[in-house]
């Protein structure tokens, strides 16, 4: 099968959507498939390594950290996929793309179906909706990452229930056994206290995820505490800067690193912090409890169908208060340690049940070949 997936970004760029992509051509080609992956060079540094059997296309211009491509458009409309699979509702190539194959056998997963956190997403986001709703109803079958993702899009975007399939985010559940030896090298040359309680946070370094929140309740509410913040995700230099300015000597801000340091950050971690609000299923989440992470989170989107409070973790109150973040990071630090390894162990089982990538992307094949049989009718 010849399956072409579009995505506004793609690796080496890192991010939830893009990480989601590249495993599934990796799974698929193993399977036999034939892959190609449209998308776009915005953000991608001249010179960066780029993947075989992926068209990088030039950027034209972009709005929000949404790219629009022409290239990318033109290599679609003289592509000969047996079926194309979009990556969320929100960006120019899907939005595009759908039109242009407006006959072909298509497929959309949506990472993250509500947005509009601010004034600017907020007004973005209401423009866009008639677009947005038209790009899905484009689709032939919608694959949401929880069920509660599900019910929003119909809800909202009044689609068939049929057309929406429920297929949970997933990853390789192998690729995350810890090795102490990593551990200890990890602790070591990043300058860790080795009695420290270390809390982690994974993922892009902006705004919107509330990295500040989390610097601010360690320096204001916990000035006495031996613990330790650990920042691990790509950001602008300035956001850096005025973050490391609000920072004392526990915060460490680490950015972009190999997969094999991030491994060895979860393992080496007591705590796992997510402070998003506009999210599908965070891949990151689902890597922290596969760990054994208690994680402390915001209870958005698909979030609270993985999580269930007080079993794998907490949830902050919304919204997001500094006090809170503190208060309840302070709750983990005095936890005994039969609760903490209960919590380990639940979270260490739900993830390889459930959320098996080898589980998922057969499932996803699955779909592909539904809709082909649709298509052959």
């Amino acid at each position: 099968m010849k399956i072409g997936q579009i995505s506004h970004r793609y690796y080496p760029h890192v991010g939830g959507i893009e990480n989601y992509v590249r495993r599934l051509k990796k799974s698929l080609e193993k399977m036999g498939h034939e892959i190609t992956i449209y998308t776009t060079d915005f953000g991608i540094p001249r010179g960066a390594e780029r993947e075989k059997g992926a068209f990088y296309c030039k950027t034209d211009f972009a709005i929000y950290r949404n790219p629009f491509s022409r290239e990318l458009l033109q290599k679609l409309r003289k592509s000969d996929d047996d079926i194309y699979h979009f990556h969320s509702p929100w960006f120019f190539p899907s939005l595009f793309g759908a039109r242009l194959l407006d006959r072909k056998p298509k497929v959309m997963t949506v990472h993250g179906a509500r947005v509009g956190v601010g004034p600017m997403l907020s007004t973005l986001s209401s423009l866009y909706y008639p677009f947005a709703r038209r790009v899905l109803h484009n689709m032939d079958k919608i694959i949401a990452l929880t069920k509660s993702e599900r019910d929003y899009l119909v809800h909202c975007f009044k689609l068939p229930r049929r057309k929406v399939v429920v297929i949970p985010n997933g990853i390789e559940v192998e690729s995350f056994r810890p090795k102490r030896r990593a551990i200890k090298e990890f602790v070591q040359k990043h300058g860790f206290r080795e009695d420290s309680f270390k809390v982690l946070y994974v993922g892009r370094i902006i705004p919107e995820k509330n990295p500040d929140k989390l610097i601010s309740a360690v320096t204001a509410h916990m000035r006495d505490e031996n613990l330790e913040v650990i920042l691990i995700g790509s950001s602008s230099q300035d956001y850096i800067a005025k973050l490391k300015k609000a920072s004392d000597n526990r915060i460490h801000i680490l950015g972009e690193v190999n997969f094999e340091e991030l491994v060895a950050a979860y393992n080496a971690s007591d705590l796992f912090v997510f402070l998003g609000l506009v999210e599908g299923l965070p891949t990151v989440i689902l890597e922290a409890m596969l760990c054994g992470l208690p994680v402390l989170t915001t209870p958005v989107a698909g979030i609270p169908d993985v999580v269930t409070e007080g079993e794998n973790g907490l949830f902050f109150d919304l919204p997001v208060k500094e006090e809170d973040v503190a208060r309840k990071i302070s709750r983990f630090m005095n936890m005994n340690a039969l609760d903490t390894n209960r919590i380990g162990k639940a979270n260490i089982k739900k993830i390889r049940t459930n959320h098996n990538w080898e589980i998922v992307a057969n499932k996803i094949l699955d779909v592909y070949n539904q809709v082909l049989e649709m298509h052959r009718k």
